[in-house]
């Protein structure tokens, strides 16, 4: 088994003659969501810890708020869109089922 040759140049103690490369900067605008997704999305997320209470109910408000606060549009696959609708959907647990 041979060493790789950046191991050989850091145990002799040579300098590397290569420079890593930057990360490209990404930059653009992301087209923020009409203020009726906003909402819809802000009252799926305080539903969502009515649906499902505990850290479950917990985890998917914060991801729906994440959409809210930037934008479902980066998800291509409208991932934010079907949770929200998914959430609305179910009747929120009343207070006598969570006692038993």
């Amino acid at each position: 088994m041979t060493a790789p040759t950046w191991a050989t140049a850091v145990a002799h103690g040579a300098i590397a003659t290569h420079a890593v490369s930057a990360q490209p900067m990404i930059s653009g605008r992301v087209a923020k969501l009409q203020l009726h997704e906003q909402s819809r999305l802000r009252a799926a997320a305080e539903h969502s810890r009515r649906v499902y209470p505990g850290a479950l109910g917990e985890l998917v408000a914060r991801e729906l708020s994440w959409y809210v606060e930037f934008g479902c549009r980066l998800a291509e696959d409208g991932l934010g869109a079907r949770l929200a609708t998914q959430v609305l959907a179910f009747p929120a647990a009343s207070k006598e089922h969570l006692r038993s």
